[in-house]
């Protein structure tokens, strides 16, 4: 039986714990995180009301060039090799808002975002910038624990590295149709998150299932818990001492699944290189050195249809 690791945010052997979890499944449950269970509520209910409208009013809202905005049912896969039509999945993209005349338009990835219209949606953007907003603070603290577990406490804390991260808050509804893994349809497709970490409230529904020891297991849900994993740009930054595990969903149950990933990644222009201390004899340099946006960009095209076409 595979044992999840917990991390105990409040705890003082935190950064133990996790180094713990990165070096082996590469997810762990986070407790005692500070997100209050009210704000939580709120996101459920507000994704539960925009996602349960008809498809013209979810239309008004369309990604944009940015990717902010509403994603169709199918629009994503993840696992183009394996899967015969795109994820059984609709999304809703919430990032670090940039404003039309700042410097920072110049780069991809980069722009305002979008809203329903308030008049049929009185306090959805209000709730989800107040989430994105508590995100962001826990996901910078979550990443110096990371450099911490990792053996570079401390190097995140300089100018150029999270002073602007790329934070993507992603709403997400899973359809209720079964999955079938022999024809190829998937809640979601089998891959690995593209950034630095992942955090991850879901429903009581569970799907959520990780690649180990070339078997499929399990994540159940819990409610007093993120479900976080690190990603590829975490396993660059470690020489691959820390692993990105892959990970898929698989409706079993027939039931619709809401869950509400946040990912927080290094400035666009963030330097991602192989920590000095993950880089040895016996592990020697794996990767060239890139930045944080064209890591993330260059993913973004390999799985979104409307992205590649622009």
């Amino acid at each position: 039986m595979v044992t999840i690791q917990e991390v105990d945010f409040s705890s003082t052997n935190a950064a133990e714990q996790l180094r713990i979890a990165c070096t082996g499944l590469g997810f762990c449950y986070v407790v005692n995180h500070g997100i209050p269970d009210d704000l939580l509520t709120q996101v459920y209910k507000e994704m539960q009301n925009f996602f349960s409208q008809p498809i013209e009013e979810k239309h008004k809202v369309l990604a944009n060039k940015y990717m902010r905005g509403y994603t169709t049912m199918n629009e994503e896969t993840l696992d183009p090799a394996v899967q015969t039509r795109g994820d059984t999945k609709e999304g809703y993209y919430i990032c670090r808002h940039v404003p039309i005349d700042s410097d920072e338009m110049m780069l991809p990835l980069h722009g305002p975002n979008i809203f329903p219209d308030e008049a049929t949606f009185p306090t959805f953007k209000r709730t989800m910038e107040k989430y994105h907003a508590a995100m962001c603070k826990l996901g910078f603290e979550m990443a110096k624990l990371f450099a911490e577990a990792a053996g570079e406490k401390g190097i995140f804390d300089g100018p150029g590295m999270f002073d602007k991260p790329m934070a993507a808050l992603r709403l997400l509804h899973y359809a209720p149709e079964k999955s079938d893994v022999e024809k190829g349809v998937f809640g979601a497709g089998a891959h690995t998150d593209y950034g630095l970490i992942t955090l991850l409230s879901t429903d009581t529904t569970g799907g959520l299932q990780i690649l180990h020891e070339k078997n499929w297991v399990d994540v159940p849900p819990r409610e007093d818990a993120f479900v976080m994993n690190i990603g590829d740009m975490a396993e660059r930054f470690t020489n691959k001492k820390f692993k990105s595990t892959s990970h898929r969903v698989v409706n079993v149950s027939g039931e619709e699944r809401y869950s509400v990933p946040f990912f927080f990644e290094p400035n666009f222009t963030c330097q991602v290189e192989c920590f000095s201390s993950c880089v040895s004899e016996e592990n020697p340099l794996r990767y060239p050195p890139t930045t944080s946006g064209l890591h993330v960009l260059d993913k973004y095209k390999q799985t979104y249809a409307s992205f590649k076409a622009q």
